[in-house]
């Protein structure tokens, strides 16, 4: 009888490596490299949109209107001091081509150390920015920051929208706010108010509104806050928005609060040192010094400011009030933001709003100026909010398309 061989099948090396199961996540971490995604779809269409609209905006008023105007020529010479040029130089210079193209009378003095070119000191962003391009076109170049600033504006403030509203909201509020030309008339000139508009825009998307505030976020706004005291100063906006947003967050966000509170700690941190900032830049130049000059030599306290007030403010107020009027976009844009803000009243619309309000108001008790809408420049991130929500709660309701939103994360791209 023959024996019983007893064989085992040997399994293949594949047989071998299909049975073993593979690692968990956990015991072999895969680490993907992260690769930049290109935005696309509805989001990257609404941004190309408004960024057209501005665009234009801003080709429109290069065609019709100067880009030179009186304050640049502080921005100017602190541009040609940072080149190396001395003071004597670079002052003559800026004269000469203010002369030459007969916008408007030049100053007599650029370097005097009076209130008004003191108050400028802290003002070092646009000129530090402006070097290469003042040294590659001349002093025309000071134009070349304000205008690549209000482009980044326009899409940080349209990104701001995303997150409250849909994209076609959104955009369609960003291009209403751009075709005011009281917009671009100061956003693309040789001065600091696209580049303080953009500051604030990036200072409200560094906000908690997705995701909690980390230590970074923290840091990037106490930076953006501080930058801002650089390029000018609009201490009332990031006060007063920074402050009602918060309270907001506390009453509709509590389970979040310590991120809100993280937040409006490292955006008021920054605000302190801009304060600080401009206070030892400027010396000796101070407060009062600067409120007494801007007065004419009326007043130094608030009780002697009064009589002035009361003859300065009404006047400004007419002529201020009359220049929006003549604008019928912008007008557009401030009845819907008011309306917005009833309308959505238990969203942080109306927190936004009131805070943009109470900036203006800020900014115009101190320097109670015609401006023609300039120092208002800064509420224009609130007001383009304001309007896509409103007009996102007026598409869902004509519109069945709109009832389904996308995820924000979709959205926001």
């Amino acid at each position: 009888m023959g024996e019983l061989t007893v064989t085992r099948a040997v399994p293949s090396k594949e047989k071998k490596e299909a049975v073993v199961p593979a690692p968990s996540a956990e015991e072999k971490p895969v680490k993907t490299p992260r690769r930049w995604r290109r935005p696309s779809g509805p989001y990257a269409w609404g941004a190309l949109v408004v960024l057209a609209a501005t665009v234009t905006a801003m080709v429109w008023t290069y065609a019709k209107t100067h880009q030179i105007f009186p304050d640049s020529q502080w921005y100017l010479i602190y541009t040609y001091h940072y080149m190396g040029y001395d003071n004597a130089h670079g002052e003559q210079i800026v004269l000469d081509y203010i002369r030459d193209h007969g916008t408007f009378k030049p100053y007599d003095y650029l370097w005097a150390s009076k209130p008004f070119t003191l108050s400028y000191r802290p003002r070092i962003l646009l000129p530090l920015l402006s070097v290469p391009w003042v040294a590659l076109f001349g002093p025309g170049g000071i134009v070349v920051v304000p205008a690549v600033a209000f482009v980044v504006a326009m899409f940080l403030i349209y990104r701001l929208a995303t997150i409250h509203a849909s994209v076609p909201a959104s955009a369609a509020a960003g291009v209403l706010a751009v075709c005011s030309p009281l917009i671009a008339k100061w956003c693309v000139g040789g001065l600091t108010d696209s580049l303080a508009l953009m500051l604030h825009t990036a200072l409200l998307l560094l906000l908690p509104w997705r995701k909690p505030a980390t230590r970074w976020t923290v840091a990037g706004l106490a930076l953006t806050a501080f930058l801002v005291g650089t390029a000018r100063v609009i201490t009332p906006y990031t006060v007063a928005t920074v402050a009602a947003v918060w309270i907001w967050a506390m009453w509709r966000d509590r389970a979040r609060w310590r991120s809100w509170t993280a937040a409006a700690a490292g955006a008021a941190a920054g605000v302190v040192a801009g304060a600080i900032w401009s206070k030892l830049v400027s010396a000796p130049l101070s407060s009062t010094d600067h409120f007494y000059s801007m007065t004419g030599g009326r007043a130094r306290t608030l009780g002697e400011a009064m009589p002035w007030y009361r003859e300065t403010v009404p006047t400004a107020l007419s002529k201020e009030a009359t220049t929006v009027l003549s604008s019928w976009p912008l007008v557009l844009l401030l009845v819907l933001s008011i309306i917005a803000s009833v309308v959505a009243w238990r969203t942080v619309v109306p927190w936004l709003v009131l805070s943009a309000w109470v900036g203006a108001t800020g900014i115009f008790l101190i320097a109670p100026f015609w401006t023609m809408f300039r120092y208002e420049i800064p509420m224009l991130p609130a007001l383009v909010v304001a309007v896509a929500v409103l007009l996102d709660r007026v598409a869902k309701g004509l519109l069945p398309a709109f009832q389904q939103r996308p995820s924000p994360t979709t959205e926001a791209g």
